[in-house]
């Protein structure tokens, strides 16, 4: 078996090639429209996975702090970067909140009229496979006419939603067998309808630090999006030095690090027991701290009303507090206070329960403007206090993942 592929996590390690069949019967001008609604996610679509990556990070996170220690350093993704990876706004939008549908409005809302024998809904998933067939090709309007009761102009547009919803499902919100969850759908329709206030930044990163921590604890799928994490984690590997500024002016993240593979300055180790290695010798020297080309003039680092904002996934809830990771934001890092984020920890399967509350979190989120940058985000700051606290914690290492993983078996 491909090394590459071969992992004991089990995660998306092959891109479903009729979703990428799906991507290519759209028009440029309505693949255009869906990479306004979806951003640089449509791009991952040409990622090639890392589960040897991905699954060496998971021996380095922390669950309790919600960070990664690589030897010297600590590290964690952020709102600001996994906004900039995916080209998804974040700051003054308001976070998605996810809902179930019956099967009945499911059906309806892509017009389709009900269905009892789709079981699969009543477990809340569908396939790729029945959402491809009824609004892949052009004449899936014409073949499967008695099963829509909408026209075939609004079928068009549904065609849009539908692929979304696959592409979030698969990729970004994946479950085991491909199965993909029908709550995306009132995702799809925020990000088609309400896309100028509400933002799915926060959900991603969620259901990331969810499927870390859940993976440490013994579950065997990986529940969040690993494209984006090595994304994430490869765009730190490279020092200042090698980027150039024809590099930094690319738009899309996820297709520019995807190429840079390609050239030799930017090889990256291959199979587990190298990424333990390289993961480990990590030191303050020769990590790029803060990416060059995000944005950080103005970023959300808590909340007015407590130290940390809590952010709403797909059926979590999960603390954000990047105040141990602040050279990632171009800011000096300083002793951070100690936090107990654990029992912050919220599973939910319907509705959390305290939303109305996390809302008002999300609504007072404090913010840190131009004025807090240090001088140049390519040398990082950080006090004499911090460096004294670092060495008052052990260094990093990779600690082995579960013996037995719950799920089923790779």
């Amino acid at each position: 078996m491909d090394p590459l592929i071969r992992s004991k996590v089990l995660m998306v390690v092959k891109i479903p090639r009729k979703l990428i069949k799906w991507w290519k019967m759209f028009s440029s001008l309505e693949q255009h429209e869906l990479m306004q609604k979806l951003g640089t996610l449509t791009s991952l679509l040409d990622i090639t996975p890392r589960p040897d990556l991905v699954e060496v990070m998971l021996t380095y996170w922390d669950p309790q702090n919600l960070i990664f220690r690589f030897g010297e350093c600590e590290m964690t993704p952020t709102l600001a970067e996994m906004s900039g990876l995916t080209r998804l706004s974040y700051i003054g939008k308001d976070m998605i909140l996810p809902r179930d549908h019956s099967r009945t409005r499911f059906l309806s809302d892509l017009g389709l009229k009900d269905n009892k024998h789709l079981k699969c809904l009543e477990q809340s998933w569908i396939s790729l496979d029945y959402l491809f067939a009824r609004f892949g090709p052009h004449d899936s309007f014409d073949v499967f006419w008695d099963e829509f009761c909408t026209t075939k102009a609004k079928w068009q547009r549904r065609r849009l939603e539908a692929f979304s919803l696959a592409l979030l499902g698969l990729l970004i919100f994946p479950l085991d067998d491909r199965h993909i969850s029908t709550r995306l759908h009132s995702v799809v329709m925020a990000l088609f309808h309400e896309k100028q206030c509400k933002t799915v930044v926060p959900m991603i990163l969620a259901e990331l630090y969810r499927a870390l921590s859940e993976v440490r604890g013994g579950v065997r799928y990986f529940e969040g999006s690993n494209l984006l994490l090595q994304l994430w984690m490869m765009e730190h590997l490279h020092t200042a030095s090698l980027l150039c500024p024809i590099d930094r002016a690319l738009r899309d993240r996820v297709v520019c690090i995807e190429r840079r593979m390609k050239y030799p300055k930017f090889m990256y180790p291959v199979g587990v027991t190298a990424w333990i290695e390289s993961l480990g010798l990590r030191t303050n020297g020769n990590v790029l701290w803060a990416y060059l080309w995000l944005p950080l003039d103005d970023i959300l680092v808590g909340c007015l009303m407590q130290p940390f904002l809590m952010l709403i996934g797909l059926k979590c809830v999960r603390s954000y507090t990047p105040i141990r990771v602040m050279r990632q934001l171009g800011r000096r890092q300083e002793e951070p206070p100690t936090l107990n984020l654990r029992r912050h920890i919220i599973n939910f399967s319907k509705k959390a329960a305290d939303e109305i509350r996390y809302v008002q979190y999300w609504n007072n989120a404090k913010r840190m403007k131009k004025n807090t940058l240090v001088k140049d985000v390519g040398r990082p700051e950080c006090t004499q206090e911090y460096l004294i606290w670092l060495q008052s914690i052990p260094p990093g290492v990779s600690t082995p993942l579960p013996a037995q993983l719950r799920g089923r078996a790779v």
